[in-house]
């Protein structure tokens, strides 16, 4: 059996509905695809500011988790509006906002030591794994990701090679 047609007018002003909140300047639809377009701005600019090498999807998730807990969500929509009017290569060069500066240069150090705020001598170093750091010894990888956990080979006493 199936189901009953719906009538004209149903139909009508569903889509009328969907319109509607789609044309609102606050809406939720175009709340929703603001800050998909602000996170993938973000990341480009974290991408930007690793350099050419892969980095680790949780290292991106929890880097921006922690500049958004710092620095205020919208902290988050304001750097990616000035990349998007901007560009992504002109955040690599100093800043003359001292505000702007402070916060890549606070991402560049979360990115490269793994720390939860380089701000703070004491934080934790939750990313310190994935730290982009590593990338850049050609002899050396993070420990627990060399010869397993535990430190891997870092557990061992040290020989002249």
């Amino acid at each position: 059996m199936s189901p009953a047609p719906q009538s004209r007018r149903a139909v009508l002003s569903g889509g009328a509905s969907l319109v509607a909140m789609a044309a609102l300047p606050g809406g939720a639809l175009a709340a929703s695809l603001n800050g998909a377009r602000d996170r993938a701005m973000f990341r480009s600019i974290l991408y930007a500011l690793a350099g050419p090498v892969s980095v680790a999807p949780q290292l991106l998730d929890s880097v921006t988790a922690l500049f958004e807990a710092k620095f205020g969500a919208s902290a988050v929509d304001v750097l990616s509006a000035h990349a998007a009017q901007a560009g992504v290569a002109p955040l690599l060069e100093p800043q003359e906002d001292a505000g702007r500066e402070a916060q890549l240069q606070w991402l560049t150090e979360a990115l490269f030591t793994g720390t939860s705020d380089p701000e703070d001598d004491g934080a934790r170093m939750i990313n310190y794994p994935h730290a982009l750091g590593w990338k850049s010894l050609s002899f050396g990888k993070a420990p627990g990701l060399c010869a397993g956990p535990d430190f891997g080979y870092w557990s061992e006493a040290w020989s002249a090679a």
